[in-house]
C-alpha cells in the first residue's frame, strides 16, 4: 500500500516542481533552516524563550528519531526495497523511520506555532512541504512521514511544557526570595 502511494506520487513529476521541492528537501537537511531559525530566535531578547524552547525540541527529536528510533526499527527505505525508481536526490545513509527532515521540521514548526501562531503556520507549511519532499523524492514511507510529525509534535510540546514549568519554578522562587528579603 505505501509503495502504491509511493508510485502514485512519482506519476506527478514534473521539473519545476521537482526543483522547488529540492530546495525544500535541501533545507531541511539535518534539520540545518530549524537550528538556524532558533539561533536566532535565541539571539533576540524577545524571542529567545522560543528559540532555547526550539533548541530543547529538536535535541530530544535528535536523541529519540535519529539515534534511538531509526537504529532500533531499523527500516530500509523505499528507495532501497525499490530500485527500479532513479532517486533526483543522493540516496540518504540512515534508515528510514522516522523521517528526521519531517520530526525537526514539526518540532521547530509547533514550538514556533506554540509562541506565535501567524509565524508558526507559516512554519507547519514548511515544515509539511519538507515532509512532503520525502515522499517524492521516494526516500521516505508515508508512515515514515506520519511518525516524524507525531514525533516532532510531541517533542515540541514536551519542550515548551518542560520550559513553561522551568519558568514557574523560577517566578515561585524569585516570589519567594523577594517575601524573605522585604524586596519586590
Amino acid at each position: 500500500m505505501e509503495l502504491q502511494i509511493l508510485h502514485a506520487i512519482q506519476g506527478i513529476h514534473q521539473e519545476w516542481l521537482t526543483e522547488i521541492l529540492r530546495f525544500f528537501t535541501t533545507m531541511g537537511e539535518s534539520g540545518l533552516v530549524w537550528i538556524v531559525i532558533a539561533i536566532v530566535l535565541t539571539c533576540i531578547p524577545k524571542t529567545r524563550k522560543c528559540g532555547l524552547t526550539m533548541m530543547i525540541a529538536m535535541a530530544v527529536t535528535y536523541l529519540v528519531g535519529n539515534l534511538f528510533l531509526k537504529n532500533v526499527i531499523a527500516r530500509p527505505r523505499p528507495c532501497a526495497v525499490d530500485t527500479g525508481v532513479t532517486l533526483k536526490i543522493p540516496f540518504p545513509s540512515e534508515y528510514s523511520f522516522p523521517s528526521g527532515h519531517t520530526s525537526n521540521g514539526f518540532a521547530g514548526a509547533v514550538t514556533i506555532f506554540s509562541y506565535y501562531r501567524k509565524a508558526g503556520i507559516l512554519s507547519l507549511l514548511v515544515a509539511a512541504i519538507i515532509a512532503f519532499s520525502r515522499l517524492y523524492f521516494f526516500v521516505h514511507y508515508p508512515t515514515d512521514i506520519l511518525g516524524g510529525m507525531v514525533l516532532g509534535t510531541l517533542d515540541a510540546v514536551l519542550a515548551v511544557y518542560i520550559v513553561k514549568r522551568l519558568e514557574d519554578r523560577v517566578n515561585v522562587k524569585t516570589i519567594s526570595d523577594n517575601d524573605k528579603t522585604g524586596h519586590k
